[in-house]
């Protein structure tokens, strides 16, 4: 737009250098007038530059000074206006990118750390202390706890790696709903029983859809996996088909537990995020479970929310597509 403006505008000038040149008096006056008329567009055409221009430095000046509200800068309605709103904007999404990995690493090297360090002081007790068979049994069995907690905390950041960086990467294939549910209760049964939890399924055996296997199973697996950790025992699970259309399938899931505070509904997809201090921690989880839950979900072109019910426990509705879309 300005090398297109910047030609007009020579145009313009050599067009009235000839003119004068090859021109009688009678047509100085006309002259006159292209002259006042093309230094009015220049002037209009810098200004609108300008102001862009003006507000792209203080913005540069704000980032590499470090400190400043950059989000205070106004520029004008035109496309100039535009380009330095995505700059900023793209900045801003870099910027937002930069500060979520950090606290991620914090809290994955936070979460590592817990593991780690029992193993270790369980190592170093059997090393350094004469005991029973009995006793070498109960520590070994303890870091043998951590090392399955450990293992499963690098797992599901794994998956949640790969969800987000490499989801095309992903084999697609058709998936029975049902079976897959009932390989998690084959998987779940002695835990399910332990707890005293019975797990009703109302979804028919003919309910398809193209998607990730292994990510359709994380998403039903963690959702009975907190059930069990954290909704209580002598409870019951429900999960059933709620809507079904030709490119959507709308799914329930809820238990008949005691829910969560209404004040961290919001946050419950969060990484790492804890309702109770060191619940996770308390019950082997890894605290990514219902993350991996949202974000499989997201994979898949569906949607999530969750509630608390009013009858006790908590409810999540979310949607999966037919068609894996990428």
């Amino acid at each position: 737009m300005v090398l297109y403006i910047t030609l007009m505008l020579l145009v313009v000038g050599g067009a009235v250098a000839y003119i004068m040149i090859n021109s009688q008096e009678k047509n100085i006056i006309a002259i006159g007038v292209v002259l006042i008329v093309s230094v009015v567009l220049l002037l209009y055409f810098s200004s609108k530059i300008n102001q862009p221009m003006k507000a792209l430095k203080e913005f540069i000046d704000i980032v590499q000074k470090g400190n400043g509200d950059y989000e205070k800068i106004n520029f004008p309605d035109n496309e100039f206006g535009e380009v330095g709103e995505k700059i900023i904007q793209t900045y801003r999404q870099l910027d937002e990118a930069k500060k979520y990995k950090q606290q991620l690493t914090h809290n994955i090297a936070h979460e590592l750390k817990t593991p780690v360090t029992s193993i270790r002081g369980y190592l170093e007790t059997l090393m350094q202390q004469e005991m029973d068979k009995d006793q070498s049994r109960f520590f070994i069995e303890r870091a043998y706890a951590q090392t399955l907690r450990l293992s499963s905390l690098i797992s599901d950041i794994s998956t949640l790696n790969n969800i987000e960086e490499a989801a095309g990467n992903y084999d697609i294939e058709i998936i029975h709903i049902r079976q897959c549910i009932r390989e998690i209760e084959n998987d779940l049964a002695y835990r399910l029983s332990e707890n005293g939890i019975s797990l009703e399924v109302e979804i028919d055996d003919h309910i398809i859809i193209e998607g990730v296997y292994l990510l359709i199973y994380s998403l039903f697996k963690n959702l009975i996996d907190n059930s069990i950790d954290h909704a209580g025992k002598d409870i019951s699970i429900h999960i059933l088909t709620v809507s079904i259309d030709p490119e959507i399938i709308w799914f329930r899931y809820y238990d008949t537990g005691k829910g969560v505070p209404a004040s961290h509904l919001d946050r419950l997809f969060e990484r790492f995020y804890r309702v109770e201090a060191g619940r996770s921690r308390k019950s082997g989880g890894s605290g990514l479970g219902l993350s991996i839950v949202k974000n499989s979900v997201l994979l898949h072109n569906g949607t999530i929310n969750v509630k608390n019910r009013d009858d006790g426990g908590l409810q999540f509705d979310f949607s999966l597509s037919v068609k894996m879309y990428r």
